[in-house]
């Protein structure tokens, strides 16, 4: 059965019903719940896909990408509507259309004016950021990946804070900034080989010959690892995010870190490394090292932050950055890590940012220096928010350290320096997430005006979220057993 189209094409055609909606009153006011259900429908399709997928082989006629489906669209200019899955773009659709559901049962609080419009942005994300991970046609590719641009500048822009106008613009230019370099490589790797098609795996196939021109693979694979930095973000394109992060209201700050900064991780293996490895090859040093000084950068910027929220997204920032160095090793330990620290960093900063915004909504300040004793005085948020960032430091049992302690392995075998110097990256983490709950949670309580504890529908997706991280911390071979063969495949077929 075909699970990949409607997956990723329902979310689209809901989320223009739910525009549709906006124009009555009644759906103004059940927008939450039409968007919930157009979200667990979505994950359904979702899980259906996980399991055809998980039945079947690889498929070595596509790679590793046992299902495909292709549907003709402008077959003239060898752009077709193709899709496929496989082990490293599987975990990511299961993260999304998890995340979905959450962001949307944490939205009926925060959201109070435009509802059916805000779901309907929501809806269409969630399409774009599908379409990214399941597209096999780089015209397609670059159509959902802009898909995902529009509805977002809105979301901040319409439902952000004092400075929402000058977060959406600058969210909107860094990013589209990079995706025209992208779109610059697409069309480079287009013409190169004869214009014929964009499919993903004939360009991978005529780049990977040894008769095409080094100069031409080196100006696409620059192109594009430009373009995948911008969005991940790794520094110095990292400075669009936190002020979009800040702005953004908490919801749609979960789908920026947990799901935007995916789309660089998953292009730059999908397309950067994996479709021109002798460049990659080349360059993986260069690269790793960047990745290294991102997450010490990043690392160190955080301890500076007083808006818990703006430390969570320079944390993301740093974690990204582990992505980066895990693909850089050019192993397959060092795939499965940086896919696994995808999905797991995407639960995990999606609950920050979640309680970083119940924070404010409910002592009515972000600041780090105004608050304290949030244990005794809001318990259940004050355990989540410690939970939480033991997960994101890696304690061990929790799915953030079998992430780190898979790309801290595979770095070591690029040399002890190297290794040593993501081991203190993770240690300085760990500092910065203590020294936060140290001042915030476990201190003397303040002179704060509290309105409440936790509601029963932000507990139940912060519950998912948890059940997460405890579950693939304990048995993380429910994640990797679907991610390792096809990161095998990779390594072997590319001959790294």
């Amino acid at each position: 059965m075909d699970w990949i189209t409607p997956t990723v094409f329902f979310p689209l055609a809901w989320g223009f019903v739910l525009l549709i909606a906006s124009q009555s009153k009644w759906g103004e006011n059940n927008a939450s719940r039409l968007a919930l259900v157009g979200t667990l429908i979505t994950l359904v399709f979702s899980i259906g896909l996980l399991a055809e997928y998980g039945l079947q082989p690889l498929n070595w006629k596509f790679g590793s990408f046992s299902e495909y489906v292709s549907y003709h669209w402008l077959p003239q200019l060898g752009i077709n509507l193709s899709f496929g899955v496989d082990g490293i773009s599987v975990p990511l659709v299961l993260l999304t259309t998890i995340t979905m559901v959450v962001v949307v049962l944490s939205s009926s609080k925060v959201i109070e004016h435009r509802k059916a419009l805000y779901y309907s942005l929501i809806m269409i994300s969630e399409a774009g950021v599908l379409g990214v991970f399941t597209s096999l046609d780089l015209f397609v590719f670059y159509i959902f990946w802009e898909l995902v641009l529009i509805p977002m500048f809105f979301l901040i822009g319409i439902w952000g804070g004092p400075r929402k106008v000058y977060s959406a613009y600058k969210f909107l230019i860094y990013t589209h900034v990079g995706s025209v370099a992208m779109l610059v490589g697409f069309f480079i790797a287009y013409f190169s080989t004869g214009g014929v098609s964009f499919n993903l795996m004939f360009i991978a196939q005529q780049l990977t010959s040894p008769s095409f021109p080094e100069y031409l693979k080196l100006a696409v694979f620059s192109a594009l690892v430009l373009g995948f930095l911008v969005k991940m973000p790794v520094f110095p394109f990292h400075t669009w995010l936190p002020d979009a992060h800040v702005e953004a209201p908490s919801p749609v700050s979960v789908v920026l870190a947990s799901l935007l900064l995916k789309m660089g991780g998953y292009g730059m293996i999908r397309l950067a490394f994996e479709m021109i490895p002798s460049v990659a090859q080349r360059y993986a040093y260069p690269i790793m090292v960047l990745g290294i000084v991102s997450a010490v950068y990043a690392a160190l910027v955080a301890y500076r932050q007083d808006d818990v929220k703006r430390m969570v997204a320079f944390s993301s920032i740093s974690h990204m950055g582990f992505v980066l160095v895990g693909v850089a090793t050019l192993t397959s330990i060092g795939i499965v890590g940086s896919v696994f620290q995808m999905f797991s960093h995407g639960i995990i900063v999606g609950s920050l940012f979640l309680l970083s915004g119940f924070v404010g909504e409910t002592a009515g300040t972000r600041q780090i220096s105004r608050l304290g004793g949030l244990a005794k005085l809001i318990p259940r948020l004050g355990g989540l928010m410690t939970f939480t960032s033991l997960a994101s430091v890696g304690l061990p049992g929790l799915s953030g350290f079998v992430a780190e302690f898979m790309i801290l392995t595979a770095t070591f075998s690029h040399g002890f320096a190297v290794g040593i110097s993501l081991a203190a990256v993770l240690a300085l983490s760990a500092g910065y997430y203590m020294w936060m709950l140290q001042r915030m949670v476990f201190s003397k309580p303040k002179q704060i005006e509290t309105h409440g504890d936790l509601s029963g529908s932000e507990l139940v997706g912060l519950a998912v979220f948890s059940a997460i991280i405890i579950i693939l911390g304990v048995y993380p071979y429910l994640l990797t057993s679907y991610i390792s063969p096809t990161a095998g495949l990779i390594v072997h077929t590319t001959g790294w």
